[in-house]
Parts: structure tokens; C-alpha cells; sequence
């Protein structure tokens, strides 16, 4: 292999390394990773450190970065680029490709909790100084006005702790989390693996699998779900092995309406009426992606099966029953009525029966 291909090879390394914004090395640590990623390529293949040192000096000369030893992390002193949003490989962003991600970035910043995120305030900076992302001015005129609006929580607990949580499912880290349960008094020590951080009704959920005890032994697709407003503090605990969820964990979502899943329970067709003047709401918004609206034929059998729901519509979905669902079909009060299965139609009436006595 030519010594000038050699060279570019480590160039790439190397800038890889100095420009990851989750990980610090020591001069040691960059030599090594450096060996490592070589032999990879080929096994007899060797280099120096003192070829490494020069590799570094001609980066800087030949490229025009700045490459900052003298920063310390967790009492280390580290090697990184001054400006780890810059690359020596990397395609000078034009003024255009700048604004849009302006943009995107205001809309970032409007979900709830995600203006904690210091590299969002640091990127949105950067976009503005002309000697990051390939030295191109950006115009100063970029409309900043919100064009997409999300709802938030402004008053949510503990919505901060997105930020780090984040930061930790991102780099792979176990956190210990002290949780408080409702009606209780005395925190819940839990340690898990976190996996996701989920939104649902302006609530954030942090979702992750414990790595159990002698009494709840550790079951790798067993899946919890922590309100965030619950939870009293977090720590991540270095050293421990990361173990990442066996499957894909949104399709873990996709029989549920919410972030309730109850394990032993089974999906079932839900057959429900709902009102002809309210149809609508739910035929462009659908209650569950299984959602379908009886064809006319089966119409008419139901008409006849319940004659009492004149001015009504029928309608299905297939999901499991959980406390969120119950929520959503009872948010339409008497426009909607659960027909089957039974025991899902009971709960929702002896539901809805003991919220009578109060009114009464």
C-alpha cells in the first residue's frame, strides 16, 4: 500500500476520532484505536506513535483545524477537535442547506424539554459562525419565526431530565433511576436498560428493560415504561455491560394505543358505533392503525343486530384493551358505544355506572 494511502487511511481514522462528540480519548486511547482500526484492514499492517504525532501536526498544517489536547474530561486530559461539528472530510454546507437546518432546529427546540439539549443551542450557534461547517457565511436575515407548532407541557416535572436520558439510551449507558410510585412515600430503586424516550398525551416516558433481581429474574423483551414526572433522580452507572433490546422496539408499540402494554393479555377485535355526525373525527384521525369501517352489507346485519343505534356507524380495531384505549372510546361520551367483546364493553359500563353515582 503506497505511504501517501496509508496516510489518508489514518487522516480518516483519526478524524472520526477527534470529531466524536460521545467519546474522549487520551493520546493513548487515539494510538490504539488508531492500531485497531488499521489491523482491521489488514492484519500485518503496523504504525508508530511517533507517526501518529506527525499525523496530528500535519492535520492541523494541512487542513486547518485545531486539534485541543489540553482539554480534560473526567479527570483525563484528552485529545479532540476544538470544533467537533467540523471534519476534514467534510462538504462546506451551502447557504441554503444553513437555513434549512436553521429551521429544523427551531422546530426541535419546540418540543417540550428538548430546549434542555445544550448541543441544539450550540449547533444553532455554530450555523452562524463563519469558520464552522466549511467557513460559508449564512445570511443573517433567516426567518426565525415558527412555522410548526407542537403542543407541550410547559408545566411537566422533571421534563429536563430528557437531555440526559438522551444523552444516555444514545451512548449506551445503564441508569439507576430512583422512582416514586403514586401512593407511595418511599422511592422505587430500579436499574435498567433504557431504550426509548416516548411522548404520548404531553407526557414523556422513558421505556427500558430492568436488569432484574433474585426476585424478578432478568427477561431480555420485558419492557417497562417510567413516567418521567414519577421519576426522583438518575444516575448512569459506568462499567456496566449494555445490553440492547432483542427486536425492534417500536413494533413492541404497534398493538397498543399508548405506552400501557399488559403482557398476558391478547389482542382483540373491538367492534364499536359511533355516531354519523362524529364518523368523520374518526375516519381522517383513526382511534388505532388497524382501524376499519364496516362495508355496507355488514352495515346493515349490524343495524339489525342493534336497532336501537339508528344514525350510528360500526366500526373495528384489533389492539390490545388497555387503560388508554378505555380513556379515548369514553372521551365520546354518548356518541360512542362498545358492542364487543364483552368483557371490555362490562369494564367501560361499570365504568362509566360508578361515575354516574358520583354525578347523582
Amino acid at each position: 500500500m503506497p505511504a501517501n494511502k496509508n496516510a489518508i487511511r489514518r487522516y480518516m481514522i483519526l478524524d472520526q476520532l477527534l470529531s466524536d462528540r460521545h467519546h474522549y480519548y487520551t493520546r493513548k486511547d487515539l494510538y490504539e484505536a488508531v492500531q485497531a482500526a488499521l489491523k482491521r484492514i489488514d492484519d500485518t499492517f503496523t504504525v508508530s506513535k511517533r507517526t501518529i504525532e506527525m499525523d496530528l501536526y500535519d492535520m492541523e498544517e494541512i487542513f486547518d483545524i485545531v486539534i485541543d489536547s489540553n482539554r480534560i474530561v473526567n479527570g483525563k486530559h484528552v485529545i479532540c477537535y476544538e470544533d467537533q461539528t467540523r471534519s476534514i472530510f467534510s462538504k462546506p454546507l451551502s447557504d441554503d442547506e444553513k437555513r434549512m437546518l436553521c429551521e429544523v432546529l427551531n422546530t426541535l427546540g419546540q418540543f417540550s424539554g428538548l430546549d434542555n439539549f445544550s448541543w441544539l443551542e450550540d449547533l444553532q450557534a455554530r450555523l452562524n459562525d463563519n469558520q464552522s461547517f466549511g467557513k460559508r457565511d449564512i445570511d443573517s436575515n433567516v426567518d426565525t419565526r415558527k412555522i410548526i407548532s407542537f403542543s407541550t407541557n410547559e408545566e411537566l416535572r422533571n421534563k429536563d431530565y430528557l437531555a440526559g436520558l438522551f444523552s444516555a439510551i444514545s451512548n449506551r449507558k445503564v441508569v439507576s433511576i430512583e422512582y416514586l410510585k403514586f401512593g407511595q412515600t418511599k422511592n422505587t430503586k430500579i436499574t435498567l436498560y433504557p431504550y426509548l424516550l416516548k411522548q404520548y398525551n404531553d407526557r414523556w416516558y422513558l421505556i427500558g428493560t430492568p436488569l432484574g433481581d433474585k426476585k424478578f429474574p432478568f427477561r431480555p423483551e420485558f419492557l417497562i415504561n417510567l413516567p418521567l414526572d414519577r421519576i426522583e433522580s438518575y444516575a448512569e452507572i459506568p462499567g456496566k455491560e449494555y445490553l440492547d433490546y432483542p427486536g425492534d422496539i417500536d413494533a413492541h408499540f404497534d398493538d397498543i394505543i399508548g405506552v400501557t402494554y399488559y403482557e398476558k393479555e391478547e389482542k382483540e377485535t373491538i367492534i364499536f358505533a359511533i355516531t354519523d355526525d362524529d364518523a368523520p373525527y374518526i375516519r381522517t384521525k383513526k382511534i388505532h392503525w388497524t382501524q376499519e369501517e364496516y362495508e355496507h352489507d355488514a352495515q346493515l346485519d349490524l343495524h339489525r343486530k342493534y336497532p336501537y343505534l339508528k344514525g350510528f356507524s360500526f366500526f373495528s380495531i384489533t389492539c390490545i384493551p388497555n387503560y388508554e384505549l378505555r380513556r379515548i372510546l369514553c372521551g365520546f361520551g354518548s356518541k360512542l358505544v362498545v358492542l364487543s367483546p364483552q368483557k371490555f364493553a362490562d369494564e367501560i359500563r361499570a365504568g362509566l355506572k360508578a361515575q354516574l353515582k358520583l354525578y347523582k
